[in-house]
């Protein structure tokens, strides 16, 4: 296409191309690509992922704020507890309310670093090497599984919780490659039956309206 037919192109054609561009290939394309970055960054950061776990960390800790009032095994359990409430809800609301596939996609990655993270703060609960805001005395999941009479199947617990983060990271990925593959079945369907309808013998009606 040369710089006259695009010159003669209808305006609203090329933006409309580009949207088109972007929601069906690109946009699918960098989810994809994000999720596997994280995945890859959660294993490599034992958990912590720069800038997700940062958020996740103020999460956890605002857990504990409010829930100051509460028995002290409830207390530990709010700082995890907001850590994964906080993403299930958003990925609830931009699924079920707004419908918005991107944004549930990217929320779904962070709720599965978030359980990742989680499961590896319940693994360090015996050995007791992580660096804690406050100190080894204030190990949330030491204390928990302690109060539980766990502490000794803190490991097998933990590679439950971590299995549950690599289940949703897949289903990130799902969301990604469905949001590639959607846009694609529906324009075959179109397709289809647009063929179809061609195919079927078009009737003329039997009183035909004067001309006028």
């Amino acid at each position: 296409m040369d710089s006259k037919d695009l010159h003669d192109m209808p305006l609203a054609e090329t933006p409309a191309a580009a949207s088109r561009l972007w929601q069906d290939t690109l946009c699918p394309l960098l989810l994809g690509a994000l999720v596997v970055a994280l995945a890859v960054a959660s294993v490599r950061g034992h958990g912590w992922v720069p800038l997700v776990s940062h958020v996740d960390l103020g999460i956890h800790e605002f857990g504990h704020m409010i829930a100051a009032w509460m028995p002290q095994v409830g207390m530990a359990l709010a700082g995890s507890g907001l850590q994964v409430l906080a993403p299930t809800a958003l990925v609830a609301y931009f699924w079920f309310a707004r419908h918005d596939l991107p944004a549930a996609t990217v929320l779904v990655a962070w709720l599965g670093v978030s359980l990742r993270n989680v499961a590896v703060y319940m693994a360090d609960s015996n050995v007791r090497i992580l660096p804690l805001i406050g100190g080894q005395d204030g190990h949330d999941w030491a204390f928990i599984f302690g109060q539980w009479g766990v502490l000794n199947r803190a490991e097998s617990i933990a590679g439950v919780v971590s299995a549950m983060g690599w289940l949703l990271f897949a289903c990130a990925l799902g969301l990604a490659v469905w949001a590639f593959v959607q846009p694609r079945l529906a324009a075959h369907r179109a397709q289809h039956r647009e063929a179809y309808l061609d195919t079927l013998p078009v009737r003329e009606p039997r009183n035909r309206p004067p001309v006028a």
